[in-house]
């Protein structure tokens, strides 16, 4: 992280997840054609939540990890 970054904590599903969190996703789960399906194919190759973010800009960003997180999509890093 570099001195502009500002490390800022994020509750998604009662979960706490800071910028810095690492993070894992499972292979691409949503259906194939669908916006969701393109959207997972840009950021899931994020391994911090902040890349997932700037990965996943608009209006969908946290309804995703919301979502994605509950169905075990996503997950924290070990």
């Amino acid at each position: 992280m570099d001195a502009k970054t500002e490390n800022i904590e994020y509750v998604v599903n009662g979960t706490k997840i800071d910028s810095e969190s690492k993070i894992v996703f499972k292979a691409n789960p949503k259906r194939n054609g669908s916006a969701s399906h393109a959207r997972y194919e840009k950021y899931q190759a994020a391994t911090t939540f902040a890349k997932y973010l700037k990965l996943n800009e608009g209006k969908f960003q946290m309804a995703d990890a919301r979502h994605d997180l509950s169905k075990g999509f996503l997950s924290l890093a070990k």
